[in-house]
């Protein structure tokens, strides 16, 4: 640009030369506007960059004084103009790379310096990151802890295989498991009906916060004057000498979904001698199987209709008892009010009458109710494991999938998946598979059953959903195995008719034999409120489940009517959220239940061993 001024104008003065130095000042200017815009926060930053352009503008400058130099000589000299600018001394502007080097004396933001920290500890990593541990990790320094105590004066022979470690690892963390069945979070679930361990603790401070309650509405009662200190006095000393007694009385548990009888062996071992378990399955072939598992505690199999084999009733004095029953747990109602005990004779509990109309029933082994109900929902890994029962999309059988498919009774369900599969209309099947499977591609898979009907076999029903399934997906839940499994989830639950059971025994059977706790703040100043803490725990594998039993230890009912509060429930409340109570309703509060802590999950261990106990969850409930 300077050799075209100096053509065009070969007598122009210094003064105009001076005027293409004013652009750079320019340029400078805009350099710290554009510094103070994009982010350069800090004034030291602003400053230093600053300083880096005066210096570059003054290299700048020398090379501008060159040129006007080379101007004003151009006239003068000899030589042609391109020869002179080729010989000019030209200075060249060293510009440093930029690095991230802490031992320069450059200086960083604090943020970068913590960064460059944080990286030199971790190795080159901005994040230190620990490897988890496998399974075969997990179980083998579990194995290596036993032997280590089991061994400590004994030398190790030989080293154990992998699968032998996996044998004895499972001994270890499910010590119930058996090749029937593996139960899932065995030592929660007895510790929550036994109230022992950490639920124990929870036990005792709910318990102390309802007696602070209990003593504030006791004192609001006495200034109204409706309540007499002689009652107050009465049912303290009736209180205290019933929990005297509740620690010789004999105990009644019931394990609503026997299965493998896993949990019932877990209990009956924690049992004194005196109290009762009564075990309820509607499969005959788990009620024979766990019969014969638990049969030094059998005590009678007058409950079971169909008997695969003789039974040997070694139940003796000193043990618990094990009552097996096979029946449907929506029956229980029914059923448990015939039970007697094999022994006394006199019914366990009857048909749970009202005081006033209690007079004349005979008398009972258990008035209070049961102690504790378990119910471990979904389906048994024998069941899943045996192709013919048509539960494992895994395995090639039948499109079967009822759970009394081995009973020769008249109660058996006729409605199986294939008349499902191959006789309900499309709408059916998009609306079954999204309520009761949770699936996305509801009405493609639907519309592919329909196109490959007729469907016998489970091979058959993963083809017709493979059709319009990816095998492998990006997302798990895509994929064709989560896919199948959901689909074979909402026809077993139809099948099954489970939504409506597990409606009737958490909403009717539960409430109905649990014994009601005489310890709630909504006793005050009522008779008879002696009973023992009824336990409620449900065991769920699916939102569905989880769901139900939520609402029903919550708000006392599955299903919701209003919107109001935590979701609505059944019962009507005034403007404070209180229950009201009819004339003539049952004495109590009309939520039968209360919740007992948080959900609890299996632990990492445990999941690592029993990958069933993944998607577990446990929910507890006090019967009040």
């Amino acid at each position: 640009a300077a050799i075209t001024l100096v053509e065009q104008q070969e007598n122009h003065n210094r003064d105009s030369a001076h005027a293409l130095i004013t652009p750079l000042y320019m340029d400078r200017i805009a350099k710290l506007i554009m510094a103070a815009i994009f982010g350069m926060s800090s004034i030291r930053a602003v400053v230093a960059t600053a300083a880096r352009t005066r210096s570059i503008d003054a290299r700048r400058f020398q090379n501008v004084h060159n040129n006007i130099a080379f101007v004003s000589s151009a006239s003068s000299s000899s030589l042609p103009i391109r020869e002179q600018h080729d010989a000019r001394p030209v200075v060249t502007a060293q510009v440093t790379s930029f690095s991230l080097d802490t031992t320069s004396g450059r200086q960083f933001h604090s943020s970068t310096q913590l960064l460059m920290a944080k990286r030199k500890k971790n190795g080159g990593r901005t994040k230190k990151t620990e490897k988890a541990p496998s399974k075969r990790s997990i179980k083998l320094s579990k194995l290596a802890q036993l032997d280590s105590e089991d061994d400590d004066d004994e030398d190790v022979d030989g080293i154990l295989d992998f699968e032998d470690a996996e044998q004895d690892e499972s001994a270890v963390v499910t010590p119930f498991a058996t090749e029937y069945h593996a139960p899932v979070m065995p030592k929660e679930c007895i510790d929550a009906l036994l109230q022992q361990g950490v639920f124990g603790e929870m036990m005792d401070d709910k318990l102390e916060r309802w007696r602070k309650k209990k003593s504030i509405a006791e004192a609001k009662l006495k200034k109204a004057g409706l309540l007499d200190d002689d009652e107050v006095e009465t049912e303290e000393a009736s209180n205290s000498a019933e929990t005297s007694e509740s620690i010789r009385r004999p105990r009644l548990f019931v394990d609503g979904t026997l299965g493998g009888g896993g949990h019932s062996q877990a209990l009956l071992e924690q049992l004194s001698p005196g109290d009762i378990l009564i075990g309820c399955d509607q499969d005959s072939e788990a009620i024979s199987t766990a019969s014969a598992r638990l049969s030094k505690y059998l005590g009678t199999s007058e409950y079971i209709v169909e008997k695969n084999g003789e039974l040997s009733c070694s139940w003796e004095e000193g043990r618990p008892m094990f009552i097996p029953v096979q029946s449907n747990f929506r029956n229980l109602v029914d059923v448990l009010s015939t039970i007697r005990h094999p022994t006394s004779g006199k019914l366990l509990l009857g048909k749970r009458l009202k005081k006033q109309d209690s007079e004349s029933e005979e008398e009972l082994e258990f008035p209070k109710g049961v102690n504790g109900m378990l119910l471990d929902l979904g389906v048994s890994s024998h069941q899943i494991n045996t192709g013919e029962r048509g539960f494992a999309f895994m395995k090639d059988g039948p499109l079967d999938m009822r759970m009394d498919s081995n009973s020769t009774t008249a109660a058996v369900s006729s409605l199986t998946a294939a008349d499902i599969c191959n006789e309900f209309d499309e709408a059916t099947l998009i609306s079954l598979l999204r309520t009761y499977g949770d699936e996305p591609r509801a009405r493609r898979i639907a519309s592919a059953i329909i196109e490959s009907r007729p469907l016998h076999t489970t091979t058959d029903l993963v083809h017709a959903i493979n059709t319009v399934t990816p095998t492998f997906a990006r997302q798990k839940r895509a994929g064709l195995i989560a896919t199948s499994a959901r689909v074979f989830q909402a026809l077993r639950i139809v099948v099954n008719e489970e939504d409506g059971a597990l409606t009737e025994v958490l909403e009717r059977v539960a409430p109905w034999a649990l014994s009601r706790s005489g310890s709630h703040h909504s006793n005050v100043g009522k008779n008879g409120s002696d009973g023992d803490d009824g336990i409620l725990a449900v065991l769920s594998y699916h939102s569905m489940e989880d769901k139900m039993a939520k609402r029903v230890i919550r708000d006392g009912s599955v299903d919701l009517v209003g919107r109001r509060g935590r979701g609505g429930s059944l019962f009507e409340r005034d403007l404070f959220g209180n229950i009201i109570q009819n004339e003539g309703d049952e004495e109590g509060s009309h939520v039968p239940f209360e919740p007992l802590g948080k959900p609890q999950k299996a632990a990492d261990e445990e999941v690592a061993i029993n990958s069933r106990a993944r998607s577990a969850t446990l929910r507890l409930g006090i019967r009040i």
